[in-house]
């Protein structure tokens, strides 16, 4: 674990629409020119009355990718429609997205942006205001927020002081901003009061985090320092399942009460080789014994604080093993990183592990646990209650060894870890029962509801691979409180 302190820069947000403006634009109900995010209802079980108080639903054509936040008699949830691979320039990986609130049956889509543009993450606040982060067709950020009734304002992320700051770019600066194909999901959001963090990976692969706060100077820290990457491109496929091929190119970001927050992204010999040359430090990937034909991931965090100085870095994981994070979440003393390890050492093993490795908010582990599940399992949402940590995700699935292509369908599961140091896994019921592959994706504990989702009748990796119309799901939803 290192400490750092790091100075903060400015950069300016050049607005596509009248920032601060109190007119809300028009919602464009048909975000990519396909099937309209219309807002109808879904089909839910609310009792013979067909009440408002529901108690699990189900969405056609649609995913649930995460919950925002939940009151007794509504909620509010980001809903994608899964799309295919690309295949030419320009394509999207990210599906279309919507900002959704539900009243009992009634979906209302609250924003969805145009054709030529992704949403990517939102967050809410407590005065139901709304701040979103998402790429347009040229791979650039913006930065979005409203209110219930819609988009307030809108504006094209420029920081052109970034040029200036050598550690973010592998060939001197460019002329804009972007996130690259392989991170155009990399931006991740939270709200912190009334301030708005984002993080990301660019173009170069450095991590920057910015903090926005009201119409003072936003500011930036650097994470980690641009890194050459070199991606890993399977033969093919119609679909990436878990979004796991992109996923070592993709931040994830959590916040504590405290306004800490912390951001995690994938560590391999290169990035800790390259960060350690940028910042002086002496970080190293979590082995117990030396395998050196054998190749380990583990994953950063780092905690940045209010002011953006950047208070540690760490490395965890299982030792040895390939680990993949797929989420982060922050509790009152702990954050936990979520995803998925090989089982054992060598590539001729077919299972792989749900994967959970927590450190305190100080950068000190905390607990590493592996979850042996039905077949290959993966992690991918998280909530904790307490001390308790409750994770969820699909398992029961079969995949190459050697790439990322699933071939047999998987199933939601939902796990309790208590304990302090050596975690006890409990399985929790209540899951309803789902068709085809099926995924949890998404959880919230808070407010008096407990909430989980995701989706179901998804593909496989070839599954679309003559027809990509066959790259579908339907959307599912429950409460468990």
């Amino acid at each position: 674990m290192t400490s750092h302190s790091h100075s903060t820069t400015s950069f300016l947000l050049v607005a596509l629409a009248l920032l601060g403006c109190s007119s809300h634009s028009t919602i464009d109900p048909s975000p990519d020119g396909g099937l309209p995010f219309d807002g109808g209802p879904g089909r839910g079980d609310g009792g013979a009355d067909g009440g408002a108080d529901l108690r699990e639903g189900r969405i056609p054509d649609r995913a649930i990718v995460r919950f925002l936040r939940a009151a007794p008699h509504e909620s509010w949830w980001i809903e994608e429609r899964l799309a295919p691979q690309p295949r030419v320039v320009g394509e999207f990986d990210l599906g279309p997205r919507a900002i959704v609130r539900a009243v009992g049956e009634t979906r209302v889509t609250v924003w969805a942006p145009s054709e030529n543009e992704r949403l990517v993450d939102a967050c809410t606040r407590d005065d139901d205001t709304w701040s979103a982060v998402g790429i347009d067709a040229d791979r650039r950020v913006f930065v979005a927020h409203g209110d219930p009734d819609g988009l307030a304002r809108r504006a094209t992320w420029e920081d052109p002081s970034l040029r200036d700051e050598p550690l973010a770019w592998l060939n001197g600066p460019r002329d804009a901003l972007r996130v690259s194909p392989l991170s155009e999901a990399s931006p991740k959001i939270v709200c912190d009061g009334a301030d708005t963090v984002i993080s990301l990976m660019s173009e170069d692969f450095a991590v920057l985090v910015y903090r926005l706060r009201g119409s003072a100077a936003p500011q930036r820290t650097l994470v980690a320092p641009a890194t050459a990457a070199t991606p890993f491109l399977p033969i093919g496929g119609s679909y990436d399942d878990f979004d796991a091929m992109v996923a070592p190119y993709v931040t994830h970001l959590a916040v504590a009460p405290s306004g800490r927050v912390f951001v995690a992204w994938l560590a391999d010999r290169t990035r800790v080789l390259r960060y350690n040359a940028a910042f002086g430090t002496a970080l190293d990937l979590v082995r117990a014994e030396l395998y050196p034909r054998e190749g380990t991931y583990d994953s950063f965090v780092a905690g940045v604080d209010r002011e953006g100085t950047r208070a540690f870095t760490s490395v965890i994981g299982v030792p040895d093993v390939e680990d993949e994070l797929f989420g982060l979440v922050a509790g009152a003393d702990r954050v936990a990183v979520i995803g998925r390890h090989r089982r054992e050492l060598g590539r001729d093993n077919v299972e792989l592990h749900a994967m959970v490795s927590e450190l305190d908010h100080d950068g000190r582990r905390a607990a590493v646990t592996s979850i042996d599940l039905e077949g290959s399992a993966l992690a991918q949402t998280a909530a904790y209650d307490g001390d308790a940590l409750y994770v969820g995700g699909t398992e029961g699935w079969r995949q190459n060894p050697s790439g990322r292509s699933v071939f047999t369908p998987g199933s939601p599961f939902l796990v309790r870890l208590s304990g302090p140091a050596r975690r006890v896994v409990e399985r929790v019921e209540g899951v309803p029962t789902t068709s085809g592959h099926a995924e949890l994706r998404a959880m919230f504990i808070g407010e008096g509801r407990w909430l989980i989702g995701g989706h179901e009748n998804g593909p496989l990796t070839h599954t679309a691979d003559a027809d990509p119309s066959r790259v579908r799901s339907d959307a599912w939803w429950s409460r468990l409180d």
